[in-house]
């Protein structure tokens, strides 16, 4: 059955939420569906997928690390006429599409600080003569809200409003109620599709780069800063040395024997088949890692607000996949030591799902079926 998907996706910081949302999208378009991905962040042209309709909003990401401000892509505040267009821009979209489904990326479980155009969009939705199915997007663990009031209608929102919720994970690694108690209310709703991850090439050769990645790099300028200086103090020094500081972020100054990049078109290949893999604990590139069976160092991402990662780090660091430093203890002779007592060390096989793409193509079926 082929049917025209509707995917609304806005990564606020790193880049993430989009490079998985294109995967799904990819898998979708493969599988016969016409799909519409309308991004709300800055998209490099480069990683629009091809095959599908691409929408792109006036872009816009948030103010620092606290989540707490939206602006433009010129970093500039954004205010109510840049709102309405934006959200008039989306509905447009929408209409054009004329969706059996609409996907939202996150929401209603974050993504606070576009509910402006999202609540217009789900109303739309309803109100449409063809009704679509709405469906939530979320990764294998959320970032829970501090209040009690505010997770518990997030909850009642996707009660009301969605048809199912896509757990992008393993039920057997993580449960959406371990990050979110209040997902235990719909737990009949939510369908675990597995990890969203490309396939991994076979290593081949000997493994002999350290590979520091920083995913989008919005959030990783620490960490290739501290992995840089780490280099010197390493018994690796002398292999070769890439950071990949991400498409987001600015080139520090060059490390004289080392290579430091935006971004490699190799990047699984070189990570599958590194010596040590550095990096933050984002869901890409750490399912990615897992899946290659590279050894691994990651040091998550975290404020006092911000615990997704540290939670996907220690759940894969209990399974002995990763060593897990944190973010307040990596500093560059605390990574040296992490990197040399890492290398040479192959994680244990695993059991985990990572066929989440075609887990969740088989979910949008089941959905639009109902």
């Amino acid at each position: 059955m082929s049917a025209r998907i509707f995917i609304w996706v806005q990564h606020l910081l790193g880049f993430g939420h989009f490079a998985r949302v294109k995967t799904i999208a990819e898998a979708l378009r493969d599988a016969g569906h016409r799909v519409t991905l309308v991004s709300g962040g800055v998209t490099p042209a480069e990683a629009v997928p091809a095959g599908v309709a691409f929408v792109q909003l006036p872009a816009a990401r948030a103010k620092d690390e606290m989540f707490d401000d939206l602006v433009d892509a010129n970093g500039r505040d954004v205010d109510q006429r840049w709102r309405e267009a934006r959200r008039d821009e989306l509905i447009a979209a929408f209409r054009r599409a004329e969706p059996d489904m609409v996907i939202t990326e996150t929401f209603p479980f974050g993504r606070r600080l576009l509910e402006f155009e999202l609540l217009a969009l789900l109303d739309e939705a309803r109100r449409a003569a063809q009704r679509p199915k709405i469906v939530s997007s979320v990764r294998d663990v959320l970032q829970r809200p501090r209040k009690d009031e505010r997770a518990m209608a997030m909850v009642a929102r996707a009660r009301e409003l969605y048809d199912a919720v896509l757990v992008h994970g393993d039920p057997n690694v993580l449960r959406l109620e371990e990050s979110f108690a209040e997902a235990a209310g719909i737990s009949a709703r939510c369908v675990y599709t597995g990890y969203i991850c490309a396939d991994m090439p076979e290593p081949s050769g000997a493994r002999r780069e350290v590979l520091v990645s920083a995913g989008g790099g919005a959030a990783g300028r620490s960490l290739i800063g501290a992995a840089i200086t780490a280099r010197a103090s390493s018994r690796l020094s002398a292999d070769p040395w890439t950071f990949v500081t991400g498409p987001l972020s600015e080139l520090p100054p060059t490390d004289a024997g080392a290579s430091i990049v935006r971004s490699l078109p190799d990047f699984r290949a070189r990570l599958a088949g590194a010596a040590v893999s550095v990096s933050q604990a984002g869901y890409n590139t750490l399912v990615e890692t897992a899946r290659a069976g590279t050894p691994a160092v990651v040091v998550p991402f975290e404020t006092d607000r911000e615990r997704e990662q540290l939670t996907r780090a220690e759940a894969f660091a209990a399974r002995g996949l990763v060593r897990l430093v944190r973010a307040a203890d990596a500093t560059p002779d605390a990574l040296a030591e992490a990197i040399d007592a890492t290398a040479g060390v192959l994680p244990p096989k695993s059991n985990i799902d990572f066929r989440g793409a075609a887990g969740t193509v088989r979910a949008v079926q089941m959905v639009l079926k109902r």
